[in-house]
């Protein structure tokens, strides 16, 4: 009997192990996902904030990691139409008004990076990834004055006829 109970136990500590495990490693690759609807010949503009996961803090390429540090913030966003055209629309995606902590004055070290699955937008969604990164500063004050601070931008999703 005791020894039945010990391998029950057991199984249940494995199995609550693994959630937990799970759980931190799921919190980890935290990324925020979207759908967006647009229409024919319409220009969407979506602000947008970009924070590490809770209790990280993006850091510049090329830094020496240390716990808890990313090097890159990843954004996706599923596009479709809100009614399917007869012809494929051209989708275009840019990022303007880059800031860190609400001022431009650093935002040339802000990479934004936009990746779609296609070219083009009609019946299916197309998958846009956003990854934000940031570049070595020249100095340990600009660094300060960056590091750990929300980065806000503004995306325009665009589908019009080619």
């Amino acid at each position: 009997m005791l020894k039945k109970l010990s391998v029950i136990l057991l199984a249940l500590f494995v199995l609550g192990g693994t959630a937990v495990a799970y759980a931190y490693w799921d919190n980890l690759q935290q990324t925020q996902e979207e759908t967006i609807n647009i229409g024919q010949g319409v220009t969407l503009q979506k602000s947008v904030v970009a924070t590490a996961p809770a209790g990280h803090k993006l850091v510049p390429s090329g830094v020496v990691l240390k716990a808890n540090d990313v090097t890159s913030i990843t954004l996706t966003y599923n596009v479709k139409l809100d009614v399917e055209a007869l012809n494929a629309l051209t989708l275009n995606v840019q990022a303007s008004n880059i800031q860190i902590d609400g001022s431009a004055t650093h935002a040339g070290l802000v990479n934004i990076n936009i990746s779609q699955a296609s070219a083009t937008v009609n019946a299916t969604d197309v998958l846009v990834t956003v990854t934000v990164t940031l570049s070595q500063p020249a100095d340990v004050t600009v660094y300060n004055a960056i590091i750990n601070k929300p980065i806000t931008f503004t995306l325009t999703f665009t589908a019009a006829q080619a």
